[in-house]
């Protein structure tokens, strides 16, 4: 059971990591494009990568607590939980200074959250067909 959470825990980091770089890089490129300065500090990446770690653990208590709430409400407490972190570390991290760039934030990462979910589902669907595949060879070799 641990190695699950493990592997759930660094899979939702890496997605998370992921998405957030990405945005990053096409938001570098526009920037470049249109002319305005576009730049990190050296910590930046460091933070990202931290608080994706920390967003990973709501993910962890959303997919064990399956029974009680409706899956909705449970997605949304999700949604909001994961916003307050995120929020709270963009302040902290000077990842934004004004509203503008709060909303340039939040933008962010309701892209980044339906990336993380999509990629979610799509990793679910590769494990269970692997499943699927394998109990299919081994009752074929009985």
């Amino acid at each position: 059971m641990e190695m699950k959470k493990s592997k759930i825990i660094f899979e939702q980091t890496m997605m998370i990591s992921t998405g957030i770089f990405f945005m990053i890089g096409i938001g570098g490129v526009v920037s470049h494009l249109t002319g305005s300065e576009f730049g990190l500090s050296w910590y930046h990446p460091l933070s990202i990568i931290f608080i994706s770690f920390l967003c990973s653990f709501p993910t962890l208590l959303l997919k064990e607590s399956e029974g009680g709430k409706s899956s909705l409400l449970r997605i949304f407490l999700h949604f909001l939980s994961l916003l307050a972190i995120v929020s709270l570390a963009g302040r902290i991290f000077n990842w934004y200074t004004k509203f503008p760039g709060y909303l340039s934030l939040a933008v962010t990462f309701v892209i980044v959250y339906v990336f993380v979910w999509i990629a979610s589902l799509w990793m679910g669907k590769v494990d269970e067909n692997k499943i699927n595949k394998a109990l299919k060879d081994f009752h074929d070799e009985e």
